[in-house]
């Protein structure tokens, strides 16, 4: 019989970001390999989508937390301190233990942050069901960047907490599972399923030459940047790095595309540096129109800081790079150096090191036959090692591990 997995999501599409984007993606090929997923998303779904509604996307059910008039949802509104999490948590809670008394589920798959691992895990437990949790991020890392708070410490906690209740616990990098291996957690009991990519849909294609005519980049080796702009993404200082690489006399245009926390202060580093004439700040696009910007960017450039999360996870936006055949230049941290081959498949430079930066940028621009051969070994292992449809039969082994530990407890 298929395994029938209820999958826990914090948001899922059609909010679009790279947690929905992974969800969908992962969700998809488990359908086409014969398991019968379904999705719950939890109440804050609901607040980026003011038309939330139950749908089904490729034959997988996806269920929302019906909101109402009661307490939980009026903290949730008003965003109260700590009484918001509680009410995520019932409130999806709840929500779950409903689908597990009417429907029947092998297995209950969370995925972080940890309020929705607890959840799961509550309702997994009352319902004597294998429980995974699966790890993107660190919560706690996105709650606070200071270590000695005191919502950093409780964050840390409540993430210790789930994975100790999980049967068995998935992590998307290694850095990941390290870390949740030093809380005490057997490692019988951690397993990575990285990110990928679909690589029937990003495929090298032509240039748009009516885009690079628009953007004037036509015949102009062009440095690239596609994502959200997360304060640790680098992208302000991106700005900075290019603008010491053009006073070198290196002939190039950078061309940024996204939107995010980060924007305000990727403005202000263009108009400061008056960096307008070779720096061309996009903005948001359609998700229809990501691969002609693509098109038009010869090196994709991923200038992550060094810090605790950017060590730890994995961005997708590389994967996309890749598997499209283009030259990468990414900062030598964990989360990239776990998907970039150095002088394989891109290029590392050292984190915040404008000096490395300009070096290393400065050989991809002025060398196209090794842009040229980074970009087709990126794409042989994006679509040999890479893709979802490969990467995730790496869930059977978690899952038969979770079946096996939860008979045993």
């Amino acid at each position: 019989m298929p395994l029938r997995v209820l999958h826990v999501l914090d948001h899922s599409v059609p909010v679009l970001d790279g947690y929905s984007h992974r969800s969908g993606s992962l969700i998809g090929a488990q359908a086409a390999m014969g398991f019968l997923p379904t999705v719950v998303t939890g109440p804050l779904h609901n607040l980026d989508d003011a038309n939330a509604s139950e749908m089904n996307i490729d034959g997988v059910r996806y269920y929302r937390t019906p909101e109402n008039s009661g307490f939980y949802w009026h903290a949730l509104r008003r965003r109260y301190p700590f009484v918001r999490e509680w009410s995520v948590m019932h409130l999806l809670e709840d929500r779950i233990n409903s689908l597990l008394e009417d429907n029947a589920f092998d297995l209950v798959h969370a995925h972080s942050p940890a309020l929705c691992g607890l959840a799961a895990a509550r309702a997994a437990k009352k319902h004597s069901l294998p429980f995974v949790y699966e790890i993107r991020s660190f919560w706690e890392d996105g709650v606070d960047q200071s270590t000695s708070s005191l919502r950093y410490r409780l964050a840390r906690g409540l993430e210790t907490r789930v994975v100790k209740r999980a049967d068995a616990v998935i992590g998307i990098a290694k850095p990941i599972l390290r870390d949740i291996a030093a809380r005490g957690i057997p490692e019988s009991r951690l397993f990575h399923v990285p990110n990928g990519v679909d690589s029937t849909r990003f495929v090298p294609g032509p240039l748009d030459n009516d885009l690079a005519a628009q953007l004037g980049v036509t015949g102009i080796p062009t440095l690239g940047f596609i994502g959200t702009f997360f304060p640790w993404e680098g992208i302000a200082w991106l700005v900075d790095a290019a603008c010491a690489l053009h006073r070198r006399g290196v002939h190039f245009k950078l061309l940024i595309v996204g939107d995010g926390a980060d924007a305000g202060a990727v403005r202000a580093a263009i108009q400061n540096q008056d960096a307008g004439g070779f720096v061309n700040y996009i903005g948001r696009v359609s998700h229809e129109e990501v691969a002609r910007y693509y098109s038009v960017m010869d090196v994709l450039v991923y200038p992550r800081r060094r810090l605790r999360i950017t060590e730890a996870v994995t961005p997708l936006k590389p994967l996309e790079a890749m598997a499209l055949g283009r030259a990468i230049l990414g900062s030598n941290v964990g989360g990239i150096r776990e998907l970039i081959d150095a002088e394989k498949t891109g290029i590392l430079f050292e984190p915040e090191d404008i000096e490395d930066f300009c070096r290393q940028a400065a050989r991809l621009l002025n060398d196209q036959t090794l842009r040229d051969q980074l970009g087709l070994q990126a794409r042989a292992k994006a679509c040999e090692e890479k893709d979802w449809k490969t990467v995730a039969r790496l869930y059977e082994p978690a899952y038969a591990a979770a079946r096996e530990n939860c008979k045993r407890v």
